[in-house]
């Protein structure tokens, strides 16, 4: 059967599109998130384990369009929920036609009611995390592309909630996304064709698309596959895939629906192809045999007709998983924040790409259009606090609640790009450090989520930055304001474990780091679009970043103490480093402040985007090179140490000699001067190697390893966990969160091996655990699990590789690293 539009269809979906998707969840608050083809008082209430009602919240849900409304709801108990339950939630639903539907009507379900929840449970379920560190499972990931190649990881979760959806002690507590749950600016020909069809019939309206600076406009349907890359390229947009860039705000809301839920996606084989692409681009270019003929010879040259029967395939194959997605998504509480895919590749990256974007009107409407999306599909589920009453969050649902018609959008434009903080560059060339930033009534997108025993950081390093140096280079990824407003000013974390949530990694693997470095020459064998998005070491940044960091860590003898973890994304590989931080003084301190800390760092990406590139990084480790100059250019060694001192930028302090590492008489040595606080020191090479002048101690130093899995992989067991016995005692529930812990372990022992130089580069999806001592930190391990599937086999049993990470600021094996001393 043909591909046919949704208007055709419409009437037989299911009211609910998308969700429900379980947001915060908190001792006081329970937040779950839909999308829906007709407006709906829904109603969230709470269960405990006899199914009483414990909490009800209602709200009635947005018209974004006329088909398409989203809601939030909130449930608040009157008494604290705890830990160790297993609560259910259930959703009513009143229909602004007078329809009153419960959960499995309104989501189509009925005959099939375990598609929302898992045995034994008859609704969605969840669990709050556990104080104990021992007992909490933290899923995470990043970079799902549907179009992708091998097959989504994303549904992974799925079968790890199964397994333990019974026993709250073994049931993972908590979903972290870490940017990139869509791909705005790489969407298959195919399934843009359905976005942009489905945003039209949803909507009830096209929106006009200003493609030049001119004023010109066009209906964004008339932008079809292969006709965006021409406006997009002459408004400065850098991604290399602008043929499916992403227009319209309905486009950005049904890509959400689409990613989340099958129901908007065709029967099975019905997707769009190369002839539904071309018939529609000769209405568009008036009929004109010869315009057409000439369109469509260029694309069967470039092979655009082969590409979307391929794409065909891969959609398919990412469809087949959505079904076990939704489940996850309805069981486990979530919290994400973008990455620049969220807009489109490149998104605030440097000044340049700033100026392009926000200096042509396509490109405002481009930002305005995806923030609005994010902000309703995503951020309102981390801080559903942010759209209540007077907050700036309610501002924007009340701006786009009632949109009939292109010219209303147009109208309150201004006042969502000032919600969102999207300016025009014109604004941005009058700030300090060209900065992009926020007004003082935005929204802002960092946040905390706090837990008995951890918290989470949520950083925002897009729409912050700074760009001190101009048009040279990246920017400042988070500015020191912001260090300061988004780490240091959180609500204290005492003696819980930090997690922090960067997109970007901090420090990236070497061969990032040598093209970042490199970058005019890495670009001239090899386009590295990304070159400038992580957090350098040495860099002024990175140091200041680890101040900030360490400032949250509890004082033991008047020494900042102790471990944290980044997790962050955005490289479609996986991997972990471990970073020892210690300092009399830290650069700029004013004050000493002594630190004994350690960093462990989470790469988890990609659920699916793995790629030629990320396979070489899976095939050969940290070394990877994609050819003979960038193998000259790049580091080998695997363990690193700088050392710094707190001085004043520009005072050239000279800190020791670099020459020979051995002494020979005659040899030329050169003094080291600083121009930034930091210096590498390790590996000492034969030929540089740095001695440090004793009468110039350093004042801190980093020893950063990047770590190994062992080799051995086995497949991951699946024999699902006992729920805990009904009536059991505290001390009866401990010993079997003991018991659990302890087959891990052995489980973890078992898949021990010799260590192997390996990058996860296949997509995976990963988890947090941790071994956590409550007295000896010499026996506290932090568990970076990374399950995955063998390359091109798609139906392959899942793999699993376990990095582990000491956290412990004195283990022997991992001394700081000590420089030479200058004779």
């Amino acid at each position: 059967m043909a591909w046919q539009s949704l208007a055709t269809r419409l009437a037989t979906l299911p009211r609910v599109l998308a969700g429900p998707v379980l947001r915060k969840v908190a001792p006081r608050s329970v937040s779950v998130w839909l999308a829906m083809r007709a407006g709906s008082d829904v109603t969230l209430t709470v269960l405990d384990v006899l199914n009483a009602p414990l909490a009800t919240g209602h709200r009635h849900s947005v018209a974004v369009g006329a088909q398409l409304h989203i809601v939030c709801v909130t449930a608040v108990p009157a008494a604290n929920l705890v830990e160790g339950v297993i609560y259910r939630y259930n959703l009513s639903f009143k229909f602004d036609d007078g329809q009153a539907m419960d959960l499995p009507t309104a989501t189509g379900l009925q005959a099939v009611p375990a598609a929302l929840c898992y045995v034994p449970f008859g609704l969605p379920s969840f669990c709050l995390p556990p104080a104990n560190l021992d007992d909490l499972r933290i899923l995470c990931g990043s970079c799902r592309i549907p179009h992708g190649n091998g097959r989504d990881c994303f549904s992974i979760g799925d079968k790890l909630i199964a397994q333990a959806s019974s026993n709250p002690v073994a049931r993972p507590h908590q979903l972290l996304l870490t940017g990139d749950q869509i791909y705005a600016d790489d969407v298959s020909a195919s399934q843009l064709m359905v976005l942009s069809d489905a945003a039209h019939v949803l909507l009830g309206w096209k929106e006009q698309i200003p493609f030049d600076d001119a004023g010109g406009k066009a209906d964004v349907d008339k932008l079809l596959p292969f006709l965006r890359r021409d406006p997009l390229e002459k408004a400065g947009f850098t991604s290399e895939d602008l043929d499916g860039q992403l227009l319209s705000l309905g486009e950005y809301l049904c890509m959400y629906i689409m990613v989340w839920s099958d129901v908007l996606w065709p029967a099975t084989g019905d997707m769009p192809i190369f002839s539904d692409v071309s018939k529609a681009t000769n209405v568009v270019l008036g009929g004109d045999p010869m315009v057409l003929a000439k369109w469509f010879g260029t694309r069967v040259r470039k092979g655009q007709h082969f590409g979307m029967d391929k794409e065909a395939v891969k959609l398919e194959l990412f469809r087949k998983d959505l079904p076990d997605v939704r489940r996850m998504l309805a069981n486990i509480p979530s919290y994400m924040i973008f990455d620049d895919h969220e807009v489109t590749d490149d998104w605030n990256m440097t000044r340049d790409t700033c100026k392009s974007l926000y200096g042509h009107p396509i490109g405002v409407r481009v930002a305005q259009n995806a923030l609005v999306a994010y902000t309703l599909c995503q951020h309102w589920g981390n801080v559903p606090e942010d759209f209540e009453g007077t907050r700036p969050g309610k501002a924007l649902l009340d701006l786009v609640d009632g949109i009939t018609t292109d010219a209303g959008y147009e109208a309150k434009g201004a006042a969502l790009r000032a919600l969102v903080s999207v300016h025009e560059d014109s604004v941005l060339a009058t700030r300090p450090a060209n900065a992009v930033f926020h007004d003082a009534n935005a929204l802002t997108y960092n946040y905390t989520v706090e837990g008995p025993g951890h918290q989470i950081i949520f950083t925002d390093s897009r729409s912050w930055r700074a760009f001190p140096t101009g048009t040279v280079g990246g920017g400042v990824l988070i500015p020191t304001e912001q260090l300061v407003a988004q780490i240091r000013n959180t609500p204290p974390t005492g003696e819980r474990i930090l997690i922090v949530v960067m997109t970007t990694n901090a420090p990236a693997v070497e061969p990032i780091r040598s093209a970042a470095r490199h970058d005019v020459i890495a670009n001239l064998f090899e386009h590295y679009p990304d070159v400038y998005e992580a957090w350098e070491l040495p860099s002024i940044h990175f140091d200041r970043l680890m101040s900030s960091l360490t400032d949250k860590l509890p004082l033991v003898g008047g020494k900042r103490t102790g471990a944290l973890a980044m997790v962050s994304g955005d490289v479609h590989f996986s991997f972990a480093s471990r970073l020892l931080f210690r300092a009399t003084t830290r650069f700029e301190d004013a004050q000493p402040q002594p630190v004994n800390a350690v960093v462990a760092q989470l790469v988890a990406s990609s659920f699916r985007k793995q790629s030629d590139s990320t396979l070489g990084f899976h095939r050969d480790g940290y070394g990877y090179s994609p050819n003979v100059i960038a193998w000259m250019l790049i580091p080998k060694s695997t363990s690193q140490g700088y050392v710094g001192w707190n001085t004043s930028l520009g005072s050239e302090k000279v800190v020791g000699q670099r020459g020979l590492s051995i002494a020979i008489p005659f040899t030329p040595l050169f003094s080291v001067k600083l121009d930034q606080p930091t210096l590498q020191t390790a590996p000492d090479g034969f030929f540089l190697g740095t001695a440090i002048d004793p009468q110039t101690p350093w004042d801190y130093s980093y020893r950063l390893d990047y770590l190994t899995p062992p080799e051995v992989t086995v497949p991951v067991d699946t024999t699902p966990m006992p729920p805990v016995p009904a009536g059991s005692t505290p001390d009866q529930r401990k010993m079997a969160a003991e018991a659990l812990r302890l087959a891990a372990t052995k489980y973890r022992m078992y898949n021990a091996g010799g260590k192997v130089n390996k990058v996860i580069g296949v997509n995976n999806f990963c988890e947090i655990t941790f071994d956590w001592h409550p007295t000896n930190a010499s026996l506290r391990r932090l568990h970076h699990t990374v399950r995955w599937r063998k390359d091109k086999d798609t139906s392959a049993e899942i793999q699993l590789s376990d990095y582990v990470v000491s956290l412990d600021p004195d283990d022997a094996s991992l001394p700081e690293m000590v420089p030479r001393a200058m004779a």
